[in-house]
């Protein structure tokens, strides 16, 4: 390995408001039953955020590997918008500021995206203090946020699919601490379903 460094990165599995398209950040909800499966991935530690649905999905992916919570890896907090759905919000006007403009509009009694993304890259520094792999269970936003920074694409062009590793590489440590694009990238799908 030497100086080299990975990120993988997973999102949780889909929960209940995942499939009813809610907006679903800081809210605790539980995941949706998927069955264990054979992921190419051996971590010695997981990652991700203090929310049910991404500890339960590192369970279920890494059932004996240590996982490690943060708080400040959690979704964006969507204030007033929170558990709804576009439908429900579509009237709104702040609501129609914010989805044309969410780098800049923050929602009412929610989080702004620059208070977001300054505590999701708070906690990488913590965690990313040397070469190697680390693994991270964590939401879609948060995916998007760091895919951002190593792909360095806009924020609004990225997507984080579930049931999907992506995996991020750099050959030297140091051009991952300078924040250059990440050298290669892949994408690969989980191959575990939802019980039915």
């Amino acid at each position: 390995m030497g100086d080299a460094i990975t990120i993988h990165l997973i999102r949780h599995g889909k929960t209940k408001a995942n499939m009813e398209r809610k907006y679903i950040g800081h809210s605790d909800e539980p995941i949706l039953p998927l069955r264990q499966v054979d992921i190419a991935l051996q971590p010695s530690v997981v990652y991700g955020s203090d929310l049910k649905r991404c500890q339960q999905t590192a369970a279920c992916y890494f059932p004996q590997v240590p996982y490690r919570a943060s708080a400040d890896l959690r979704e964006l907090h969507f204030g007033q918008f929170e558990m709804k759905t576009y439908e429900e919000l579509k009237d709104d006007l702040i609501y129609r500021e914010w989805i044309n403009n969410p780098l800049q509009v923050t929602p009412p009694n929610g989080e702004s995206f620059s208070d977001f993304t300054a505590r999701v890259e708070r906690a990488i520094e913590q965690i990313i203090t040397g070469p190697g792999d680390y693994t991270f269970v964590v939401h879609g936003g948060v995916i998007r946020l760091l895919l951002e920074r190593f792909l360095q694409q806009p924020f609004n062009s990225l997507q984080a699919k579930h049931d999907t590793l992506y995996s991020c590489s750099w050959s030297h440590f140091s051009t991952w601490k300078e924040g250059k694009r990440c050298t290669s990238i892949s994408e690969v799908p989980i191959m575990a379903s939802e019980i039915t």
